[in-house]
This record gives C-alpha cells, sequence and structure tokens, in this order.
C-alpha cells in the first residue's frame, strides 16, 4: 500500500530531468465528462474533512470559505457514482462531515495515481 500523502500541494506535483537541463513538471487531476472530479486541493479538502470530521474546520484549515467548500464537495458527490461526503446538520448534538467509504477509496485511489505519475514523470526521457 502507497504511504499516505500528508496535505501538501507538492506531494501532486510531479517532476523530472530531461537532456540539457529542461526539467518536465505536471500535476495530475481527475476530470469526468470535462468538469473536474479529483484534483490535489479536493482530495486534501476530503483528508481534512477525515481528519476534522467537519466541512467547517476542513475548510478553515486550508483557508477556504465554508460556502466554497460546499461547492466542492456537491461537484464532487454528484461527479462520483456515489456520494463521498455525508453531513448531519446541526441541532442538539452538532453537526458533522464524514467520508464514505467511497471517499476514503477515492481519496486513495487519487493518491495511487499520482504515485505512478510521479513515477512516470521521473522516468520519462526526451
Amino acid at each position: 500500500m502507497p504511504k499516505t500523502k500528508k496535505n501538501n500541494e507538492e506531494n501532486a506535483m510531479g517532476s523530472g530531468q530531461l537532456d540539457g537541463g529542461l526539467q518536465i513538471k505536471g500535476r495530475l487531476w481527475v476530470e469526468y465528462e470535462g468538469q473536474t472530479y479529483l484534483s490535489w486541493g479536493r482530495v486534501t479538502l476530503l483528508e481534512r474533512i477525515g481528519e476534522h470530521g467537519s466541512v467547517s474546520a476542513a475548510a478553515k484549515s486550508m483557508k477556504m470559505s465554508f460556502s466554497h467548500a460546499w461547492h466542492l464537495i456537491e461537484d464532487m458527490n454528484t461527479l462520483a457514482p456515489e456520494p463521498l461526503v455525508e453531513k448531519q446538520t446541526g441541532g442538539r448534538h452538532g453537526g458533522g462531515a464524514w467520508l464514505t467509504d467511497a471517499g476514503k477509496l477515492a481519496v486513495k485511489n487519487f493518491w495511487q495515481l499520482v504515485d505512478k505519475f510521479q513515477n512516470w514523470i521521473k522516468h520519462e526521457q526526451f
């Protein structure tokens, strides 16, 4: 199993050296029908929801507005075969959010793709 990524933008970057001092760099994201489904920022948001149990706390930890975080979550949930995040609204016991099994799998699969992408870029010859 690949190592767990730690919410660092550089973790989603791939880079390698080419002949003549050239470098190849890239970042991976996953689209569905032309719409961004998963990317470094979206997966980091999912990870932080898993850590904090709250969209508000996850958004705050990323210096992101709550409404923007919810927009990203709604986009991912719509594009995914099944929801990645579920929520419970506030009330006597407070609200919260958590990753579904599909959400946990999406995070794991994304980082596996990033590892493969980084390995490809690292070894690409020009």
